[in-house]
């Protein structure tokens, strides 16, 4: 009896410690992800604010053209 609680012990310690592993892979695995939807992120901000400079360039250069 004693020895099938230590297997049992033992196999459920093996579990344990599995999905330790697991989760910690997983947590990286995720913050990999979301470190590269951060960067992503942050480029589509930087585009708008170039494609909005662009337009106030184009319509600044229209209005000293008379072109309105």
């Amino acid at each position: 009896m004693k020895n099938l609680i230590a297997d049992l012990e033992s196999g459920l310690q093996g579990q344990l410690s599995a999905l330790a592993d697991e989760i910690r892979s997983a947590e990286t695995s995720l913050i990999t992800t979301k470190e590269g939807y951060l960067k992503v992120q942050g480029a589509l901000e930087i585009l708008d604010v170039l494609k909005k400079r662009i337009q106030d360039d184009n319509a600044v250069a229209l209005s000293v053209a008379g072109v309105e």
